[in-house]
């Protein structure tokens, strides 16, 4: 399974998609740029966890949704301000992906029937996957508000 270099994806640039985001969210916390770069790592942990849970089917510690929490709701509004650019984004699945379209599918309110206790756990699994990926400085960039 295709895993794109995480430093490549985040010297991804794009000025357009910048530009609508300061438009659109002119309050936002996360500048930009930031905003784009933490996508980036957000895009890679999913596709790294895919990988890891299709090598390692029976490890307990990848049984988790990798997916956008509101505390990572700035995150979210940069992907959904590239996926307005919908030729660029293609073609960064294209170039930066190897041709893997990233699909950004949410979460419906009837789909997110976890018992708290599997939630709890399918959580903390997740913060440390996070953790030993991507580091202490990106959990709490993503979830401590």
């Amino acid at each position: 399974m295709y895993l794109p270099d995480l430093n490549d994806l985040k010297c991804y640039k794009n000025a357009r998609i910048i530009s609508r985001y300061n438009t659109d969210y002119p309050d936002a916390k996360m500048q930009a740029e930031e905003a784009l770069s933490e996508l980036m790592k957000f895009i890679w942990l999913c596709m790294k966890h895919k990988s890891d849970k299709k090598a390692n089917p029976n490890n307990d510690s990848l049984n988790f949704s990798c997916l956008i929490h509101s505390e990572m709701a700035e995150i979210d509004n940069m992907w959904h301000t590239f996926l307005l650019f919908t030729k660029d984004y293609q073609h960064f699945c294209q170039t930066y992906l190897g041709g893997i379209f990233f699909h950004h599918e949410p979460v419906a309110d009837t789909e997110n029937n976890t018992p708290n206790d599997d939630y709890e756990q399918e959580l903390t699994r997740y913060l440390s996957y996070i953790y030993d990926n991507l580091g202490e400085e990106t959990v709490l960039k993503w979830f401590a508000h």
